[in-house]
């Protein structure tokens, strides 16, 4: 079902602190906090005692304590106490993840420890760029994470489902290619002399015609950014442009839910509260409205028979293709770790 292999992100950065907090994640849980010098540390949410969650117990410097029976486990998931005994067996530990922070996130891997490599996490550097300015939140989303990653690589839907904020109808009038480097889709639509929609109006003062370009980069298990461009019609000047990315990456918690982490960040008016303060309500409400729709969808595929398929369209390219790159990764990977007997043998994702 998931591909473990991969960074997903747990947390904000902010979130994790002193504290014991939980995440699920690809159908693991796992308990996060900050050691004493501020590092972020990561272990299964499981002790290996009775199994109890170990976000229910406390923490004593650098070590959790269960809150069932006492046992005690450090940063590397081995138990270091175990009240009225002092033979602690091998097998008493947790697993402990890999974690990173980057780009105003807290970063997990779920597969093999020893093929955990940082450059492999998704290039998110719009949310922290000198001169750019980001705001954003998380979503918490009743559906199949790969219904929001299909969402997001086929903006044709922005034309009905958001025709308040960032859609109209020159999406559907213009058609969008799209090509897969190795694990990566790259998407692209460019809509020329065309009306802005609302809210591009609303942020730049006008509704004079526009160039419109949307730009989107899917990196695997469930990270799409998209840049949004809108020129004045005719013209390529990027100092009278709008211009933003939105930074999209979304972490299973089972088959049927999922958390839903985003940004908008720009170049323009960047000591702006109040835009700031606007973009983020109007796209917030925007991807509110997907939500609506992505649990409905859910539900309709659970409960639908089993033998029916869907009905595929043009406008499902590059969600196909993403798909159908991330299935491959699976698929190897399940090979690989049958093969091996234990964790997949390589974390390559080219």
């Amino acid at each position: 079902m998931f591909l473990k292999n991969a960074w997903y992100i747990a947390a904000w950065s902010h979130e994790i602190g002193r504290t014991l907090t939980q995440r699920w994640i690809a159908g693991e849980p796992v308990v996060l906090f900050r050691k004493e010098a501020g590092e972020a540390a990561a272990l299964e949410d499981r002790c290996p005692h009775r199994r109890a969650a170990l976000s229910m117990g406390k923490l004593i410097g650098d070590t959790v304590q269960c809150g069932y029976h006492g046992v005690q486990l450090d940063c590397s998931g081995s138990c270091v106490r175990i009240p009225g005994q002092t033979t602690i067996p091998p097998s008493m530990r947790a697993r402990a993840y890999p974690i990173a922070e980057k780009w105003q996130w807290v970063w997990v891997w779920m597969g093999d420890p020893a093929l955990a490599d940082e450059a492999l996490i998704p290039d998110f550097r719009w949310n922290d760029e000198p001169g750019w300015v980001s705001t954003g939140g998380t979503i918490e989303v009743k559906a199949n994470y790969q219904l929001l990653t299909d969402n997001l690589l086929d903006l044709t839907h922005e034309t009905y489902v958001h025709a308040k904020t960032i859609g109209n109808n020159a999406i559907v009038e213009w058609p969008m290619t799209h090509r897969t480097e190795g694990s990566e889709v790259h998407v692209q639509r460019i809509m020329r002399d065309t009306p802005p929609p609302p809210l591009f109006a609303k942020v730049r003062g006008t509704e004079e015609n526009i160039d419109r370009w949307q730009t989107i980069r899917f990196q695997v298990p469930a990270n799409v950014s998209i840049e949004a461009r809108g020129y004045p019609a005719g013209s390529e000047d990027l100092a009278q442009a709008l211009r933003w990315f939105s930074i999209n990456s979304i972490t299973p918690v089972d088959d049927g839910s999922c958390r839903y982490y985003w940004t908008i960040t720009r170049c323009f008016g960047q000591e702006d509260e109040a835009l700031t303060e606007l973009i983020h309500q109007s796209i917030h409400a925007t991807f509110m409205e997907d939500v609506a729709i992505l649990e409905q969808q859910q539900l309709m595929i659970q409960t639908d028979r089993a033998d029916r398929k869907e009905i595929g369209v043009r406008a499902d390219a590059g969600s196909v293709a993403a798909r159908r790159v991330l299935d491959r990764l699976i698929r190897a990977e399940a090979t690989s770790a049958a093969t091996h007997g234990g964790e997949p043998a390589s974390a390559s994702h080219a």
